[in-house]
């Protein structure tokens, strides 16, 4: 991408304002074009930057969006069982971070996880086996008050989203609850959590 390409020829891989990308010559004026006609939204981000990934962001004429971004370290992967998850989910929402570096991903499968952020979570399922646990996780928002704010197919997986009020007791609950009942764990079941924030934090 020459956004990264540019960055990286820094000294510091700073990051870099849409105006500077233009009086450079890296985004030329078709560029600039392209994102204003397509609604893109472009975030500026340090190459470093564990959530660099939605450095830009274009949304869907189909409903959903794309993002990308320069590839930062991965997260370090954690376990722990579900009975003891409710209180690392209450305490990653309390970090003081930026909601948009606030999101804490918790993996089923390779294409098949949960993302957890203050004011959204978003379950996506590219395969069968857990898409047909979809009826009774909208079963369990619905229960919470959560309303799906996307639910469908985009890109080959199955997105359901729900919008919810920044509470981060009532999201931890929320949250177990959602895997329990609605993703079918028991409480010993592992549960295997990633978050750039709280690598940050420790």
């Amino acid at each position: 991408m020459k956004i990264t390409e540019y960055q990286r020829s820094l000294p510091d891989g700073r990051a870099v304002e849409l105006a500077e990308l233009q009086r450079q010559g890296i985004l030329s004026s078709a560029d600039i074009d392209f994102m204003s006609a397509h609604s893109v939204v472009y975030k500026p981000h340090r190459t470093s930057d564990y959530h660099a990934t939605d450095m830009l962001y274009m949304p869907l004429k189909e409903g959903g969006c794309v993002f990308t971004g320069p590839s930062a370290r991965m997260p370090i992967k954690r376990r722990i069982q579900l009975r003891e998850f409710q209180t690392v989910v209450q305490n990653f929402l309390r970090i003081p971070r930026p909601d948009d570096e606030l999101l804490l991903h918790i993996e089923f499968a390779e294409n098949d996880g949960l993302a957890v952020s203050p004011e959204c979570i978003i379950f996506l399922f590219g395969s069968d086996c857990w898409r047909e646990r979809l009826p009774s996780i909208r079963s369990v928002g619905a229960e919470f008050g959560f309303a799906p704010l996307q639910d469908g197919v985009v890109q080959n997986r199955h997105i359901l989203s729900f919008r919810i009020p920044r509470d981060a007791d009532r999201t931890s609950a929320a949250v177990v609850a959602l895997l329990s009942r609605g993703c079918g764990l028991t409480d010993e079941s592992e549960v295997c959590y990633a978050g750039g924030a709280l690598d940050e934090s420790e």
